[in-house]
């Protein structure tokens, strides 16, 4: 697994620690164990694998949807992902870290867009 800088990882204990540095020369990895850190860092969820443009997206598309009413937010959310998709300029990657996001954000409020659409193609079918 390719560690960067701002993944979170579980040690063994599984307490969780935020990739600090990481120094593939000497193959090291330096953490910040610090709670309130950690807390930042996982503030919208894990967003490991992500180089730093690609978070600093993320977070800014996360933190553009916020409201005083989360059943809005989910809304806001929702749409800022169709625009996104319509508009094919969004990485791959960050699109699919938003709606993973949506889809937590929908399981715990238990609430979904009026508008609210699946692709099938997308949905595993038994």
């Amino acid at each position: 697994m390719k560690l960067t800088s701002g993944d979170v990882i579980f040690l063994g204990n599984g307490a969780p620690a935020v990739v600090a540095q990481v120094d593939r020369n000497s193959g090291s990895i330096v953490l910040e164990r610090e709670r309130a850190k950690v807390q930042e860092q996982v503030e919208n969820g894990l967003k490991n694998h992500l180089d730093d443009s690609q978070r600093s997206f993320l977070n800014v598309s996360i933190n553009s949807v916020k409201d005083d009413s989360t059943s809005k937010e989910i809304q806001n959310l929702y749409d800022l992902i169709q625009n996104y998709k319509e508009s094919k300029k969004v990485d791959p990657k960050v699109l699919r870290y938003l709606e993973n996001e949506l889809m937590h954000r929908m399981h715990r409020d238990g609430h979904i867009p009026a508008n609210f659409k699946v692709d099938l193609r997308n949905v595993p079918q038994y």
